[in-house]
């Protein structure tokens, strides 16, 4: 069983070292899912393919923790490219809890 996610659309926080660079690094995903221990997060494909050329940052705020996900170097990811990238990030990783609900800080797109 999924657990429910809520969504939101967030801007870069200067708290958050890892993201704030430009607000062109914010990128716009296609889906999110959620799993017992692991997030899988659907993104545009360009350049940047695997989950080390990416970038997940926890902010941590009440009621509930924000995540974004980022290309750690944008200008080298290129444009995005027919397809997509699915990054998936054990809870560990992101520093969540089983369970634990969290704000998705990307917007979502529709896939072409």
């Amino acid at each position: 069983m999924r657990a429910p996610v809520v969504f939101a659309v967030w801007f870069l926080a200067p708290s958050m070292p890892a993201l704030a660079q430009t607000p062109q690094t914010l990128m716009s995903v296609y889906a999110v899912s959620v799993a017992a221990n692991e997030v899988t997060v659907r993104a545009p494909a360009s350049a940047c393919r695997r989950k080390s050329d990416f970038t997940a940052a926890v902010l941590r705020r009440e009621p509930q923790s924000m995540v974004l996900f980022a290309p750690k170097h944008a200008q080298s990811c290129g444009a995005a490219t027919p397809g997509h990238v699915d990054l998936t990030y054990s809870l560990e990783e992101l520093g969540l809890k089983p369970g634990e609900a969290f704000i998705l800080g990307n917007p979502l797109v529709a896939e072409p």
